[in-house]
């Protein structure tokens, strides 16, 4: 048995080796935990930090060219001839073409008036000369056969010329007859009325059944449409400008035609600028220059004719005529949205070998159909930004792609890069 003394003493000693050991467990605990977070700090030190690309940009690379330069000046759209179709001889209508606003080919049957009135003159004409051929042809024989009795001094001279002027008045007879079914045929002809060549019909005024009257009828009318004329004027300043370059120089094509040239090979090229800015399909070419400026606009008038086989164009449209003008040598030529306005100087962007974007004041001499022509502030080889001009800085590191890289791009990745630019 223990007494109460020793009890005490055992319980105290349990309880300061129970701290002990707690003491140390802490201690443990503490330097496992230092272990654990020194060793993430140095695996975290130890992996490499990813690099950042800049935003993707479409570049284009400059080479130096030459230029054309173009003018443009309103013009107005005309039809080379124009035709009024008017009654020649009077009667009912009888049949009109179907074809109103449509194109007609050449000698196409358009109007016809009714016929049978000028038929039975037509008739009449040929039974009258066919009398007067008759009569002509007896007084005839009668002349020849008094003529021998007139050598055989059977009859006299007097009896002998009235045998002649028979056979003259016969003769006159024939021809005024001859004359009559002519004129007969003619009024016939004139009851059909075709296409003198192709083009296009217009409104039709009259219908089957209406009483047209000779010379004061209009029937209808028609356009030629291929080609087409477009006449526009020229101020002097782009007259001496074209004609500086070779743009109204007159020479001979392979057809013995004369043409006006831009140079010494090539015909010069017109082109027509619709009203909803989209370009003819088809080129023009210069073939008329007026002798003398007008006194009262200060312009000369030109003319120039244009292909137009689908029949687009219309008589009295208006489009804007883009004629040649300056030829511009050793230049850069860019795409106009690869420019932007700084203080009314003209600036883009230049990628450098470090892909680092630099912005360049241009000298730009002409700008164009959405091209601008640089004659300064960019050089041979030099990467310029085409698109997101508003989103980059001078110094920002970019990642320049060509334009055939850059439709490689999967619709989704280009949206999200265009994002990022």
């Amino acid at each position: 048995m223990l007494t109460l003394h020793e009890s005490q003493f055992i319980g105290k000693r349990a309880i300061e080796n129970m701290i002990k050991f707690e003491a140390i467990l802490c201690g443990l605990c503490a330097v496992s935990l230092t272990l654990s977070l020194g060793t993430g700090c140095s695996k975290q030190e130890t992996e490499a930090v990813p690099e950042t690309k800049g935003p993707a940009v479409e570049i284009m690379t400059l080479h130096p060219t030459n230029y054309l330069g173009y003018v443009e000046v309103v013009g107005n759209i005309e039809s080379p001839a124009t035709v009024e179709f008017q009654a020649q001889v009077s009667g009912y209508l009888k049949s009109v073409s179907p074809k109103e606003g449509f194109t007609v080919k050449s000698n196409e049957l358009l109007f016809e008036i009714d016929p049978s009135l000028y038929e039975a003159s037509r008739k009449a004409a040929e039974a009258q000369l066919a009398i007067d051929l008759a009569k002509a042809a007896h007084a005839d024989a009668d002349l020849a056969r008094n003529k021998e009795l007139l050598e055989q001094d059977v009859i006299s001279q007097s009896l002998y010329d009235s045998y002649d002027a028979a056979a003259k008045e016969c003769a006159a007879s024939v021809q005024l007859s001859q004359a009559k079914l002519n004129s007969a045929n003619l009024d016939l002809s004139y009851t059909e009325i075709r296409a003198p060549y192709q083009g296009l019909l217009g409104e039709v005024k009259v219908r089957p059944g209406n009483l047209v009257n000779a010379g004061s009828t209009l029937l209808g009318s028609m356009n030629v449409t291929d080609p087409m004329w477009v006449t526009f004027p020229l101020s002097e300043q782009i007259y001496i400008m074209s004609t500086t370059n070779g743009v109204f120089k007159v020479t001979t094509d392979e057809n013995g035609h004369e043409v006006f040239q831009k140079s010494d090979a090539d015909i010069a090229d017109i082109e027509l600028v619709m009203v909803d800015g989209t370009t003819y399909s088809h080129k023009g070419s210069v073939f008329f220059v007026d002798r003398e400026f007008s006194a009262t606009t200060g312009t000369l008038k030109v003319k120039a004719k244009f292909p137009n086989p689908e029949g687009h164009l219309r008589p009295n449209q208006f489009a804007k005529v883009r004629v040649p003008a300056a030829t511009y040598t050793n230049v850069f030529v860019i795409p106009q949205a690869a420019t932007m306005q700084v203080q009314s100087i003209t600036m883009a962007y230049v990628v450098g070998d470090d892909n680092k974007v630099a912005m360049k004041p241009l000298k730009v001499e002409y700008s164009a159909n959405n091209e601008v022509v640089v004659a300064d502030g960019l050089k041979e080889g030099e990467k310029i930004v085409l698109k997101g001009l508003l989103k980059l800085r001078n110094g920002m590191t970019v990642d320049p792609v060509t334009s055939e890289e850059s439709a490689k791009v999967m619709p989704g990745e280009q949206k999200e890069a265009e994002a990022n630019s």
